[in-house]
């Protein structure tokens, strides 16, 4: 073979070797590129109450390929307004946070709701039949709930004297109490009597002194009629309670301005907090509620249409909330009775709990159900706008059916 052919032979050979060795690299190059290039799934949720920062933070790390974008809300009748235009421009989350006061029948009807597969959660049979009656609708249960609260009643501590057994168990030993002369110096702008405040989600506690249990439409009247006479006599006759203060009435009693404080029990770790050891205080049930059971609170996680992988992502993160150490956490992070009435029972069981923790978590044996109507959402803020009336003058509404 001629030097000339070697020649030949030598270049074809370095060709060959140098597209192979291009091929491989790139090759592996494509690989690595394709797998850091693989799209993670991207999960919409709207919520509207505090605390869901350290779940969603743990539910990352077990979910890395999951990023989360997370619209917080001031209150539960936005977060549904803004809901339902989303709906409406296709632009809607793949879960919201949905509270058991209203909005199941706006969802529904909207169509973009997604119904809970209950053969498919094995811990649907443990959630407290209370808590997934709100959202049952059309035969249907629309909403997960993850916990929830009862109405509770703070004072301070020294303000029991006149009560009966340590306890409030009648609203005129309330007013009594709140019509007691605060000593001089105790605030910086104390008033004459310690008073009372409630806080601002008024319709459920109307709802709570009002809800007759299996009872009919003229039973739940009269006792909202009840409930306004009282409410009118509080602010125009024993002056005892300021008229649209409810926003300022957690700082009011946690800075000692007021003495009495109805709100929710998922405010105690709050009061807790900030109170300290400025004043000896105490919370327990509203009076007379063991005549007529209670109407818990509750939060729950809604599920809306969207691509499969989405869907299949909103459905971890409900099933990381029921899971076991989650829904104890929801009751030692943040005062939330847990849904799971296996965990309830559990935390029941612990020693260490003070009184008032306790009574909370006892509490889930007095809860009644209530189902979801189509009127919920409008009866609630005809109740709300009643009582801003009410406030600013003597004269009592006619109820709302």
């Amino acid at each position: 073979m001629s030097l000339k052919k070697w020649a030949l032979w030598g270049i074809a050979a370095l060709l060959i070797v140098t597209a192979t060795v291009f091929y491989m690299i790139n090759s592996n190059k494509s690989g690595v590129a394709s797998k850091e290039s693989t799209p993670g799934t991207a999960l919409s949720i709207w919520l509207y109450s505090q605390g869901w920062e350290a779940y969603i933070s743990e539910f990352q790390q077990m979910y890395p390929n999951v990023a989360i974008d997370v619209r917080y809300f001031r209150s539960s009748r936005q977060l549904l307004e803004e809901l339902l235009a989303s709906i409406s421009a296709n632009a809607a989350p793949q879960l919201a946070e949905l509270h058991s006061y209203y909005g199941v029948a706006e969802l529904v009807d909207t169509g973009a709701a997604l119904p809970v597969n209950r053969s498919a959660r094995k811990e649907w049979s443990q959630i407290n039949p209370a808590f997934t009656a709100p959202f049952h609708y059309e035969d249907q249960d629309w909403a997960v709930p993850i916990g929830g609260a009862i109405p509770m009643l703070y004072y301070r501590e020294e303000l029991l004297k006149r009560t009966q057994g340590g306890a409030f168990t009648r609203w005129d030993e309330v007013e009594r109490a709140a019509s007691e002369e605060q000593a001089e110096g105790l605030a910086a702008n104390a008033e004459q009597y310690w008073g009372i405040g409630v806080d601002k989600e008024l319709p459920w506690y109307v709802d709570n002194l009002s809800f007759t249990p299996g009872g009919n439409n003229d039973e739940s009247t009269l006792g909202l009629d009840a409930f306004y006479s009282r409410w009118s006599n509080w602010i125009h006759t024993l002056g005892i309670m300021k008229p649209l203060a409810h926003h300022r009435a957690a700082s009011d009693f946690i800075n000692g301005k007021i003495g009495l404080f109805i709100s929710s029990s998922e405010m105690l770790p709050t009061v807790e907090r900030y109170i300290g050891g400025k004043f000896q205080f105490d919370a327990g049930h509203l009076p007379e509620m063991e005549q007529h059971g209670i109407v818990p609170g509750i939060h729950g996680l809604v599920a809306l249409q969207s691509v499969p992988a989405k869907v299949k992502a909103a459905e971890s993160f409900i099933t990381y909330m029921l899971r076991e150490q989650t829904q104890a956490a929801l009751w030692r992070m943040d005062g939330m009775i847990p849904s799971r009435s296996d965990i309830v029972f559990k935390l029941q069981e612990e020693t260490g709990w003070s009184l008032r923790q306790k009574e909370i978590l006892d509490s889930t044996g007095m809860f009644v159900v209530k189902y979801p109507s189509t009127a919920d959402f409008e009866r609630w803020k005809t109740v709300q706008s009643q009582l801003e009336q009410l406030e600013q003058k003597a004269e009592v509404p006619a109820a709302v059916e």
